[in-house]
This record gives C-alpha cells, structure tokens and sequence, in this order.
C-alpha cells in the first residue's frame, strides 16, 4: 500500500517534489511509522521500481516459457509487453527518468542501479535468442550476447523517445522491433 501510494505521488509530482511528510500523509501513516520500514525516501523509489520491474519480469519469463510458440514471436510479444508498461506508466517512468539524469548531474554513477533493475529483462532476451538459433529459428552465427543488448537499447530508445514526446503511438515502437527481429531470420 505504501509504495503503491507512493509510486502514484511520484508519477505526478516527480522524485524531488515528493517528501517523507507527503507520503506519510497520502498513505495515513505516521512519518515515525514509515521510518520503520524505509530509511529514505529513496528506499521507498527503488521499491516501487522494483515492484513494476519484477512483475514485468513474472510476465517475461512467462512469455519466455511458452515453448510452443516460436521463439520469434515469444521475443516480439516480450518487447511488446515492456512497450505497453512504458506506456500505461509513463509518468512513472519519466520520474524515474528525471531522478537518473538529477543523479547523473551530481556525479553518481547510475549504470550499476539502472543494470541492477533490467538485468532480469536482457536475460530473458538473451535465452530467447540463444534457443533461436539453437533451434535453427533464428540465423545462426547471431551473438545472443549482442542481440540481447541491441534489443534493449532499443526499448532504451523507446523509453526515451516516449519520455521526450517524440514516441507517441506504440505500434510505430512495436513496428521496429518487428524489423529489427526479422532481422534475426535467415
């Protein structure tokens, strides 16, 4: 409940503008309360980054798992699946996107933080690809390692685009990682 309530604070007002007081008084919790179970108001960011990652996560590694459906399409759904989260939590994700480059500006390197939250997502990626060209789905000769990493900073990309107003539809995203997955084929 907590983080649910506070997730939805910093979608709207952003990191720096939400505090311990306006937490403790959107969840009906006393501040004292809250410290009990959060130091900073940081734990209580990163756990709400966790809590949509790791059920992004849950829905990757289902969709990974479906060994009945090609491993093409299995990719192609995961990185629909990420799209739709960027844009039914936009404002979410552009607080976190403010609070990375706030970070960023004063010196903190973000990459090891950023890496320990999508990690999960280039695996998932990368198994797809792998058992791809196992199977002889994919081309052989593609790098899983590299495949992986093209793919995410494409949604990377997207991420960004859509933060910038740039990215407004998401077909048009889906659109190019379906190119950029036929380009696996032989």
């Amino acid at each position: 409940m907590v983080v649910s309530r506070a997730m939805h604070l910093f979608a709207r007002m952003g990191y720096a503008k939400v505090s311990f007081l306006t937490i403790s008084e959107a969840t009906g919790i006393a501040r004292t309360a809250l410290y009990r179970y959060f130091k900073t108001k940081r734990e209580i960011f990163d756990e709400a980054i966790r809590g949509i990652t790791s059920a992004i996560r849950l829905e990757l590694d289902r969709i990974s798992a479906r060994k009945d459906v090609p491993v093409a399409r299995r990719i192609v759904q995961s990185c629909d699946l990420v799209i739709d989260e960027l844009y039914g939590k936009r404002d979410f994700f552009s607080a976190i996107y403010e609070f990375v480059f706030a970070m960023v500006r004063t010196g903190e390197d973000m990459s090891s933080r950023i890496d320990s939250f999508t990690v999960g997502f280039k695996v998932v990626l990368r198994n797809l690809v792998a058992e791809g060209v196992a199977n002889g789905e994919l081309r052989r000769g593609v790098d899983p390692d590299d495949a992986a990493e093209a793919l995410f900073a494409l949604m990377e990309s997207v991420a960004f685009r859509l933060l910038l107003g740039v990215e407004k539809e998401p077909n048009r995203a889906k659109e190019r990682f379906g190119t950029m997955i036929a380009a696996l084929h032989d």
